[in-house]
């Protein structure tokens, strides 16, 4: 797995480029900046600004989102898959909730209509078209999701998993 990971780090060097062409910026970052443990611009780099973008995914740090978007967590069921999938815009949807993969699993499988599973840090999420339509991703994308059967879950680590992954990071909203 590399789409995602790979579009953090992009995502981190334009917060960077960010930050160095409009200092004014740092100040509606106060409070991020502290949780890493920057107090000047001149003390920011490009690791602080991975740990920035990784904390804006729902994660507590770089490192917990590298070995996530590497694919090297063995099991998705009780990690923090962080809250990229969860994206500003989405707080006004009806959705299920469910803390146990196997009930939101079931209820994906046993819906009417088609519908998505996706992880919410610890938590599970099975959600309806318009709420996938907030990510939006390209036909090619769209496509993907028959291949993974609708489950970002049992999906991870998967090519398809990585291409949704990465193009929903890159089109969720930023202040940056």
């Amino acid at each position: 797995m590399e789409y995602a990971l790979q579009e953090v780090k992009t995502q981190a060097k334009k917060l960077l480029k960010a930050f160095k062409s409009d200092p004014s910026l740092v100040k509606g970052m106060q409070i991020p900046l502290k949780k890493i443990a920057v107090s000047s611009l001149e003390e920011l780099k490009l690791k602080h600004c991975l740990g920035l973008v990784a904390m804006e995914l729902g994660f507590r740090d770089w490192h917990e989102a590298q070995q996530l978007l590497s694919g090297t967590k063995p099991s998705l069921v009780t990690i923090n898959m962080g809250n990229f999938f969860y994206p500003k815009g989405c707080g006004g949807f009806i959705n299920e909730w469910f803390a146990d993969y196997s009930q939101a699993r079931d209820t994906l499988l046993n819906s009417a209509t088609s519908k998505w599973l996706l992880p919410y840090r610890n938590q599970f999420i099975v959600v309806e078209r318009e709420y996938i339509a907030v990510f939006k991703l390209n036909k090619e994308l769209m496509s993907s999701w028959t291949e993974i059967q609708h489950d970002m879950v049992v999906s991870y680590n998967s090519l398809a998993w990585d291409k949704i992954a990465c193009a929903v990071i890159r089109n969720r909203q930023r202040d940056y």
